[in-house]
């Protein structure tokens, strides 16, 4: 057996969800995306839902901070709650079962949903590589949204 890895997934996956609730509950203009991205591996990929206002495949730190833009601007609470995470010692997949609170920034409205994360990690960089969000209810979120 060689040497243990220098960080573990949920390390990493807690590092990111702290710097992520910092960034959404700031206003806009105070938005500050180093915390994020120091948790985000150079070739960082995250794919959202097609059914979401925020589509699409991210790449790299750049990528996730053009989504935490357009997040940001739809709600001003991100915040995963209750996460039971799953993680098997040494390797480089973790997952998250939770729920989601979201608030509106718009309307005020606070939504809650259960939510699961697949997220793939680099235990030696101690950074995220990529991530797979799947929501329960697309179609609630994006009436909250009124985009439907």
């Amino acid at each position: 057996m060689g040497p243990l890895p220098k960080f573990t997934a949920r390390q990493i996956l807690d590092a990111f969800y702290s710097a992520e609730r910092v960034y959404m509950s700031a206003p806009p203009e105070e938005r500050d995306f180093a915390g994020i991205a120091a948790t985000l591996a150079p070739d960082f990929r995250m794919e959202q839902t097609s059914a979401l206002p925020y589509a699409g495949v991210y790449h790299g730190p750049q990528g996730m901070h053009d989504w935490a833009v357009r997040m940001a601007d739809y709600f001003s609470v991100v915040d995963v709650r209750n996460p039971e995470i799953f993680e098997l010692a040494g390797s480089s997949r973790i997952v998250v079962v939770s729920n989601v609170h979201f608030k509106v920034r718009k309307t005020g409205e606070e939504l809650e949903y259960p939510f699961v994360q697949v997220i793939t990690v680099d235990l030696e960089q101690g950074l995220i590589t990529e991530m797979r969000p799947f929501y329960w209810d697309v179609a609630a979120l994006n009436k909250a949204l009124g985009l439907v």
